[in-house]
């Protein structure tokens, strides 16, 4: 499995295309910062003289509206110069250490692999779905492993349910069979409602994972065995930092970990080096490798 060092992250700050980013980074990043506080409050004091012009109108509700409209204007056109220059330094970085590793970089618009087999088991429907960052490669035995992120959410009348955003670890099994089975948080109260075509397994012998998780199975009788004791330590100590869906079919598996946005340069409103925004890259691309390897040695 790939595994990154100091002189890695060094090398990859000396690299000609993330070089010249990391010269120009922060002057792009203030810039931005001006343009987007000027534009603000720009549209603040328009928004503002808008209404007060229109207090004894009855056009007072259509100017709060076109006051809005002014703000989120702003908003949008003052983000840009910023979402740019972040990705001006991010995508270098992340092609670069993934050509390191001799892994694919791909930032967006990409078919998640893996996620049409485990994706209804794991998280039942959504409305929409957003994948980003996927690395793909292969491991010494030429078995296929991606890894990418996620976000799925859910209408429910007026509002917006986040159903899942984090970070999905897949890869190819070296054993095969077994059938589909899927390992999710445990629901409380509702743990009677089953994946179509799957039936609950329970897991008598493990009382803390048990507790955690509920597993529903295509073929219960092999579930218990998928569910060795590498398995259920390698999802209770995900589990520690949230939420963890599993899903390990004849061919594939695919872990899907709650968490934060990863790969990312950090915030452009904070004054950051462009070495400490491709360290924090580094480290989690590092973190996520981890993750993979550990995940790959336990489910087999």
């Amino acid at each position: 499995m790939i595994e990154f060092g100091q002189r890695d992250y060094d090398d990859l700050c000396r690299s000609g295309r993330v070089r010249a980013e990391i010269a120009t980074i922060e002057e792009k990043r203030k810039t931005g910062v001006r343009r987007f506080w000027l534009l603000l409050a720009g549209s603040l004091v328009l928004g503002a003289a808008i209404i007060v012009s229109l207090l004894d109108s009855d056009w007072l509700v259509a100017g709060a509206i076109l006051a809005v409209f002014a703000l989120i204007a702003a908003l949008v056109l003052g983000l840009a110069p910023l979402t740019a220059a972040k990705e001006d330094l991010k995508h270098p970085v992340l092609e670069e250490l993934a050509g390191k590793g001799g892994l694919e970089y791909v930032p967006s618009g990409f078919e998640p692999p893996v996620f049409a087999s485990a994706g209804r088991p794991l998280f039942g429907g959504w409305s929409s779905h957003v994948f980003t960052d996927l690395f793909h490669g292969t491991d010494a035995e030429g078995k296929r492993f991606p890894l990418y992120e996620g976000t799925l959410t859910r209408r429910q009348g007026k509002n917006t349910v986040t159903v899942f955003t984090g970070q999905v670890y897949a890869f190819q099994r070296r054993s095969s069979g077994g059938g589909d089975t899927a390992i999710v948080p445990d629901k409380g109260l509702f743990n009677f409602i089953k994946p179509k075509g799957m039936e609950r397994v329970r897991f008598d012998s493990d009382a803390d994972f048990d507790r955690r998780f509920e597993i529903y199975s295509t073929h219960p009788a092999s579930a218990l065995g998928l569910a060795g004791s590498d398995v259920r330590r390698a999802l209770l100590d995900l589990r520690q930092h949230g939420k963890v869906y599993a899903w390990i079919g004849p061919e594939d598996a695919l872990v899907a970990v709650w968490g934060k946005n990863r790969f990312e340069p950090g915030s452009m409103f904070r004054a950051r080096s462009g070495e400490e925004r491709v360290k924090l890259m580094f480290d989690d691309v590092c973190a996520s490798l981890a993750v993979l390897k550990t995940l790959k040695r336990a489910i087999d």
